[in-house]
């Protein structure tokens, strides 16, 4: 490396360096909320500011766990209706429904889905995207990391949001990720060289390699409006950059729940509802209390009446002067447990509520046909439709985007149609709730039908201005149907020649079998 090189990394961690500061000093408000919001919701990730202690006890003091319930319920329905390991969720599609329709393409297209499948099932996605979802309902921004791996192809890694520093492009798009973590000197070695390192820390190296610092880690677009994001690693307490690169895709996925103008980190649902959160566990340590004294009340004593000490457990002997008629007694305070409880309840609904619990749960009434449950969990799901389109923008579409390019530059795809190439693909999402949010529009036919069935009882030709086979294909996309359970166009108008070939043919057969007949009887009669 030449001196000139060697300045110009110093110049350019240093310029980090301070970016990094600067993002830092932008979202203090925000720690001291995540670290609220934490100690409530999610008291194993309470690790704000960074202070952890190994085997350190979580959530001791808290007397209600309604909040954290109702977080792993959310993210336990995201992960089985929006990347269920089980299903398909997700599809690929030109945007040109002419070109979808070769039976190349349509091939191509299903098997790709298939393989990424696949290759998401065999890696670490599910566990890592079940964090992500919880730190979605807790503190409302999260980081889902993807990166290749020789192994599995990909590999995922869930960071909380406390170690990400994020920045917004002018479309309030993120698209520069910073984020900080520790590395042993021995770790640093391992991943960037010994070389790389000051003299001062390769001495410590070889004194002690389980000394840990600091490093950066910073993503941004290589050039303004660039598709190509620049990495570097940098040396949080040295002005020393470990490692430069670029990435072909943003590698990370940084979703929000909801955001408000002006605001670079989302909202939660834990956000809106921390105010009954807390006073849930306020009113619970006092409910304790109360039951408490229900089931244990002090004591009256007189003060003269009784030897000491007064022994309460079960079987306890205490003497009293003779001939007096002084008693312990019981001190009622009349408090109300029954009110409390009520209270405690309409609390715990709201905080269900505000985790959209009620929408992802069925809730117990009178009896429903299967139809029936199907329709009210359809509407249920369709409540949720402004906060599955944040999740598929930026969620799901960086993490498909990431992963179909790192399995194309490997060529884990297989030869490509020459009706694809020079072509951009489209990710559309087949998931249970994008299922739920397109049924109203499957509906919108049977409503139709239904609306105009006594005209077409008087009139049945009005049924030639429906084209059955549209139809059937536009159902079939709603509500997921595979793509091998449906023929091409091509093979349906073949079957369908065939068919109309083969009923002529029996046709022709019949009349010259009559044909034959006639001019037998005729050929009889002229004999006779």
């Amino acid at each position: 490396m030449y001196i000139s090189d060697i300045k110009d990394s110093a110049v350019k961690a240093k310029k980090i360096i301070q970016k990094f500061e600067k993002l830092k000093s932008d979202r203090v408000n925000w720690d001291s909320y995540w670290e609220e919001l934490a100690k409530y919701v999610l008291p194993r990730k309470d690790e704000v500011y960074g202070m952890v202690t190994a085997g350190e006890k979580k959530g001791h003091n808290l007397y209600d766990s309604t909040s954290i319930h109702a977080n792993e319920l959310l993210a336990s329905a995201l992960h089985s209706m929006l990347t269920n390991p089980s299903s398909v969720w997700f599809g690929l599609s030109t945007g040109e429904k002419e070109v979808d329709q070769i039976k190349e393409v349509r091939q191509f297209l299903q098997n790709s889905v298939l393989k990424m499948i696949k290759v998401f099932n065999q890696s670490n996605f599910q566990t890592e995207i079940h964090e992500t979802y919880l730190d979605l309902g807790s503190a409302g921004t999260t980081s889902l990391r993807i990166e290749e791996d020789e192994e599995t192809v990909v590999r995922f890694f869930a960071s909380s949001i406390y170690e990400v520093f994020i920045e917004e492009n002018s479309k309030g798009v993120v698209d520069t990720v910073y984020r900080e973590y520790e590395y042993t000197l021995r770790q640093i070695v391992q991943e960037f060289g010994e070389d790389i390192l000051p003299l001062e820390l390769q001495q410590q190296y070889q004194k002690d390699a389980t000394v840990k610092c600091k490093v950066i880690h910073a993503i941004e677009p290589k050039e303004l409006n660039s598709d190509i994001f620049a990495s570097y690693h940098v040396l949080k307490d040295k002005p020393v950059l470990l490692k430069e690169g670029k990435f072909n895709e943003k590698p990370y996925a940084i979703p929000r729940w909801t955001k408000i103008t002006g605001e670079k980190y989302g909202r939660s649902p834990a956000m809106k509802s921390l105010p009954d959160i807390k006073m849930l566990n306020s009113m619970m340590k006092t409910m304790i209390r109360a039951a408490q004294k229900a089931a244990d009340p002090p004591l009256m004593i007189p003060d003269n009446g009784f030897l000491l000490p007064v022994r309460t457990q079960p079987g306890g002997s205490n003497i009293y002067r003779a001939g007096s008629k002084d008693r312990i007694e019981p001190l009622i305070t009349g408090g109300r447990i029954d009110i409390n409880t009520e209270m405690v309840e309409q609390s715990r609904q709201r905080i269900r509520s505000a985790f959209f619990i009620d929408q992802l749960q069925l809730q117990q009434g009178p009896q429903m046909t299967a139809t029936e449950v199907m329709q009210r969990t359809e509407e249920n799901l369709r409540m949720m439709g402004p906060i599955l389109g944040r999740l598929n923008n930026e969620l799901l579409k960086p993490i498909i985007d990431r992963v179909f390019g790192i399995m194309f530059r490997k060529g884990l795809f297989g030869e490509i149609p020459k009706e694809l190439k020079g072509k951009e693909l489209e990710v559309r999402y087949v998931s249970q709730i994008s299922k739920a949010q397109r049924s109203g529009e499957a509906d919108t036919f049977t409503r139709v039908i239904q609306s105009v069935a006594p005209i077409i009882e008087m009139q049945p030709q009005m049924m030639e201005n429906i084209n059955g086979d549209e139809v059937l294909r536009y159902h079939a996309e709603v509500f997921g149907l595979p793509e091998e359970m449906l023929r091409g166009r091509q093979e349906v108008e073949q079957a369908r020649q065939q068919a109309a070939d083969q009923q002529a043919s029996q046709m022709q057969s019949q009349q010259d079998n009559v044909d034959a007949d006639t001019a037998q009887k005729l050929s009889n009669a002229e004999q006779i």
